[in-house]
């Protein structure tokens, strides 16, 4: 079984408490995005399906497990499941003329399964494992 570790200093918020202006949300949003992007562009490992994501919230309290744990890793969890599946990201133009991109498609494929945990830390981050079973090299036989 293959293995992909990831250990960001990425600040998440429970986005269903956060009484944040709209701006500031905007940025972190973008930011975990990003990040989220660059680690799948550096990753030469090809990512089989199917494949588990758990993705793990580091800080020095915890959240609520139910509700606010899930959403505090919402806007990584669209851009994950737009990682791997580029195709299910629809491109749309706004009636002022943007281009904009909804990427909450692609993370509701049956061939990933999603899991959150927390773990108590001094310094505020976020990891993310991915595991896969990678396929076996076929032997071939010369006679």
């Amino acid at each position: 079984m293959a293995q992909i570790i990831w250990e960001i200093p990425l600040k998440t918020v429970s986005e269903g408490n956060c009484f944040e202006h709209y701006f500031t949300k905007n940025k972190r949003h973008k930011q975990q995005q990003q990040v989220i992007t660059l680690l799948f562009n550096a990753e030469k490992t090809k990512i089989e399906l199917p494949c588990c994501v758990k993705m793990i919230r580091l800080g020095p309290r915890y959240l609520d497990a139910e509700e606010n744990l899930p959403m505090a890793f919402k806007w990584i969890k669209d851009q994950i499941g737009a990682c791997i599946f580029p195709d299910k990201v629809v491109t749309y133009v706004t009636k002022k003329g943007h281009i904009r991109q909804n990427k909450g498609h692609a993370d509701s494929d049956k061939r990933i399964t999603w899991q959150y945990d927390q773990e108590k830390s001094k310094l505020k981050g976020i990891r993310i494992e991915i595991s896969f079973d990678q396929p076996k090299a076929s032997l071939s036989s010369t006679t």
